[in-house]
């Protein structure tokens, strides 16, 4: 029997490619605000809202009622106890299905997610007896819990039932199968949501009952939706666990009309412009869907301001710029998609737009300053270690930062070789690669691989952070040999762990190993110490461009088969990192794009190379 305490950590998620997704705990416990069986966007894929918390679901037999669902309340209750009667669970790429056993009666429940639409349907099987389900409806945003703050629902029973809250509709029901509905219009109070609780934000739900449905016979089936939906689809269960993550890489793209967007992570995160860029070719160029990464890539491009590319897509047509490697992320991206589709067509195109880029970047746009031909920048956060908390940037690394100079000559060397490709052959592009790696070279090298960043007043930021790999693993390395076998030693011998690469030595001050409390707390430590599973993919590609033992690339995924073990049990989803210390707890969102993407391109590159 699974203790209801530890089942509030093992958490599922499917998402419905709108945007949306279901998502809860193996016992069927909500311990999020972020938690319901069915989360739908009204601005897709944007303001995502909660309209199907869980249900109540009983069997009916001999005279007895057996509860399959488990709910905990304030004052540490947990109410009914299905998690007692939870035999075993199979989850698939679209599916999960669980099987209780009372005695001689047994249920096998199954949730199945309408991929491209906002819709599950729930179906039931029994040996015996009559089910009893009753749907507990929210309508909320899911960063915030509904308590004192209730609306007034309403509903009309038929062939399909539809809920209205506050007299807009946002549920239908359709019910498969021999029942009854009784009406039932109960408040349920005060359910605790424990990992909110922990991260010190909303925790006290209150949720709505409109009716319950009882069953005539052995099988019913539920859908529940919010529009259009197909009722007949298969459920599908991966075979391995490269087929596994690349169904989860594949969980993140959304269509909205007749574009395509990336979600950087679930539950909470949206689209984010550097996410989308470094997901790209796990998330869409390995499953081979190059028309949907064309689209992205053109509407990002195409809305460059100063040559910066957008870091959000708010939702109502808002867009934020605030990354200075999200456009040289972008330029790397268009160059992956070339390899794959040598799409010549494409690249006359997008070609201007990346030179837009090139030109702001290396005259200055007030954000990016270029001095003795490095980019500095200001105004902190500028680069992917973004906290701050109070007004607290927590790592500003103002100034030249290595990973952003790493990219800026990528960048350059990319658009070197598409110059010759589209026959414009302008040299300009090497000469000013070429300044920009010797001042690299001049600046970035130290005894522990390479500085994290040189300041705004030239001092060197002297942090062991996994920044440096970046100079080593990107397609057009910017250090000589001698220096990215240094900074390969460096990272592994201090970063290095079985689930990513820590963001900070143990050696180094304000290193932290917990990724947990308020958040405060989770802000200061988010890149000071925390493993970033993402980190993976560059660590790869600078073992493939430097590492010439051919055992010891073989032996990388060795490295991080508990990493691999995990995405495999959760079926090919990896959060966003994990505590430093063991038994290395997860932490931030447990599905994250980038994580899975490059986990997955890491893991093909050694197969590839193997």
């Amino acid at each position: 029997m699974i203790d209801p305490a530890e089942c509030e950590e093992l958490e599922w998620i499917i998402p419905t490619g709108t945007g949306g997704y279901s998502s809860s705990t193996v016992c069927g416990i909500n311990s999020r605000t972020y938690h319901g069986l069915l989360i739908v966007p009204q601005d897709p894929p944007h303001r995502r809202y909660v309209v199907l918390s869980k249900v109540e679901d009983f069997l009916i037999t001999d005279g007895q009622e057996y509860p399959l669902s488990t709910n905990h309340y304030t004052n540490n209750v947990f109410y009914p106890a299905g998690y007692k009667f939870l035999y075993q669970i199979e989850r698939g790429e679209n599916y999960i299905t669980w099987e209780f056993t009372f005695g001689s009666s047994k249920v096998i429940k199954t949730l199945l997610v309408h991929r491209g639409y906002n819709a599950i349907t729930l179906s039931y099987t029994s040996n015996r007896g009559v089910l009893n389900i009753c749907p507990l409806v929210t309508f909320r945003s899911h960063h915030v819990t509904l308590k004192d703050r209730r609306p007034v629902f309403s509903y009309k029973i038929g062939q399909e039932t539809s809920l209205m809250a506050n007299g807009i509709p946002f549920l239908n029901m359709r019910v498969r199968g021999d029942h009854s509905i009784e009406r039932t219009e109960y408040w349920y109070y005060n359910f605790f949501y424990r990992l909110d609780y922990e991260r010190g934000t909303n925790y006290l739900d209150d949720l709505y009952n409109p009716f319950c449905i009882s069953t005539k016979g052995n099988r019913v089936e539920l859908d529940f939706y919010s529009g259009n939906f197909m009722e007949e689809i298969p459920k599908r269960k991966p075979r391995d666990v490269i087929e596994l993550l690349s169904y989860g890489a594949r969980s993140f793209v959304v269509k909205t009309g007749d574009s395509y967007a990336i979600i950087a992570g679930y539950h909470w995160f949206d689209e984010w412009g550097r996410d989308t860029m470094i997901s790209l070719e796990g998330i869409l160029l390995l499953n081979g869907l190059f028309d949907q990464a064309k689209n992205i890539l053109t509407r990002y491009f195409d809305v460059l301001y100063k040559g910066m590319m957008p870091n959000n897509f708010l939702g109502n047509s808002e867009i934020a710029y605030k990354g200075v490697d999200v456009s040289l992320w972008g330029i790397n991206a268009v160059y992956k998609y070339f390899e794959y589709t040598n799409d010549i067509e494409f690249l006359k195109k997008i070609f201007p737009r990346m030179l837009e880029v090139v030109d702001w970047y290396w005259k200055g746009n007030g954000t990016v300053l270029n001095k003795g031909n490095l980019l500095y920048h200001t105004g902190a956060p500028r680069t992917w270690m973004d906290a701050q908390f109070n007004g607290t940037v927590v790592t500003p690394r103002e100034g030249a930062a290595v990973e952003i100079n790493a990219l800026w000559y990528n960048a350059l060397m990319i658009m070197n070789y598409f110059s010759k490709k589209l026959g414009i052959n302008d040299p300009e592009f090497w000469d000013k690669a070429e300044k920009v790696r010797s001042a690299f070279m001049e600046k970035f090298p130290s005894e522990k691989g390479l500085y994290d960043f040189i300041g705004l007043d030239d001092k060197p930021g002297t942090e062991t952070r996994p920044n440096q790999l970046f100079a080593v693993g990107l397609p057009f390395p910017v250090v000589s040999k001698e220096v990215g076998r240094r900074v390969i030693e460096v990272v592994e011998s201090e970063l290095l762990r079985p689930y990513g690469l820590s963001t900070l030595s143990r050696k180094d001050k304000g290193y932290t190993p917990y990724y947990r409390g308020s958040r405060d707390s989770r802000d200061r430590a988010y890149h000071n110490g925390p493993i970033w599973p993402w980190l993976i993919g560059i660590y790869v590609d600078a073992k493939l461009n430097f590492e010439y033992d051919s055992l010891k690339l073989k032996n990388i995924i060795n490295q991080f088969s508990p990493l691999l073990t995990l995405a495999a049990k959760e079926g090919g989803f990896i959060p966003e990192l994990f505590e430093d210390i063991a038994p290395f707890k997860k932490g931030g969102c447990i599905a994250q794009a980038w994580s899975v993407a490059e986990t997955l391109r890491a893991l093909k590159n050694v197969i590839n190379y193997s």
